[in-house]
């Protein structure tokens, strides 16, 4: 119990470092363009003004991811979700997660080789496409402007075999085993943004609640990190081209 306590202090302490520290940057961006269109507003050009509106609301979107992550957490590590189950196709969860993650890859090119004939999935689609989003957002973060991050998909064995590669610099030796632990965020160069430390563990829960696995490694073809998610394939899959029945779905 003494142990439990002691974690349970440790996780309180990294929310509230968490907190303090990442989401000032964002707010002080808000603020400082917002407080200046209040001001100057008549008096700047049409381009100043829409850059810093630009600003408001990119930086309140990077404030809702936060506050999304936070979120999700906290229903992870208290036990109170649950997936909703479906079937669906792979690639169209992965076409909604690039859609949806464009502007934080706007800088980057997306490559992906997801064929159309894999297998249905019972998965829950929106905690799978935030777990996508999460490993996109990731990529981006670290990978340089100009770099490519690629998305691959087939089957092995029984499961659908998903993987996110970026051409980033890799994942420290050291930082490996810990990768997915919540608030954990390997060591930053000075161009990479910050972040809550909690995307790539909410991506592990998620898969997990779904029966899925996921791994990080390094690239063994060039610098990068690679993160590969296992899905099983269902056994009861219906023929392909037949109606879904109620059940199914």
């Amino acid at each position: 119990r003494a142990r439990l306590a002691a974690e349970a202090d440790r996780l309180r302490s990294a929310l509230l470092t968490s907190i303090s520290h990442d989401l000032k940057t964002p707010l002080a961006a808000i603020m400082g363009a917002a407080g200046t269109l209040k001001e100057f507003a008549p008096a700047l050009p049409e381009k100043d003004r829409a850059e810093l509106l630009s600003t408001v609301v990119s930086e309140s979107e990077r404030l809702n991811r936060f506050i999304t992550n936070l979120l999700d957490m906290t229903r992870i590590e208290s036990g109170a979700m649950e997936p909703n189950y479906a079937l669906h196709y792979v690639g169209d969860v992965v076409g909604s997660a690039l859609n949806r993650a464009q502007k934080i890859t706007a800088e980057h090119t997306i490559e992906t080789d997801i064929p159309a004939d894999l297998p249905m999935l019972r998965l829950d689609p929106v905690l799978f496409e935030q777990a996508l989003f999460n490993l996109l957002d990731n990529a981006a973060k670290y990978a340089s402007p100009g770099s490519i991050i690629r998305l691959q998909a087939w089957v092995d064995n029984g499961a659908i075999i998903l993987q996110v590669m970026d051409e980033g610099p890799g994942i420290p030796p050291g930082d490996l085993e810990r990768i997915f632990d919540t608030f954990y965020r390997v060591r930053k160069r000075d161009q990479v943004r910050a972040g809550t430390g909690l995307g790539l563990s909410i991506s592990r829960g998620f898969i997990e609640a779904m029966g899925g696995t996921i791994a990080a490694a390094n690239r063994t073809d060039r610098p990068g990190a690679i993160f590969t998610i296992r899905m099983p394939v269902p056994a009861d899959l219906p023929a392909l081209g037949a109606p879904l029945t109620d059940d199914a779905a």
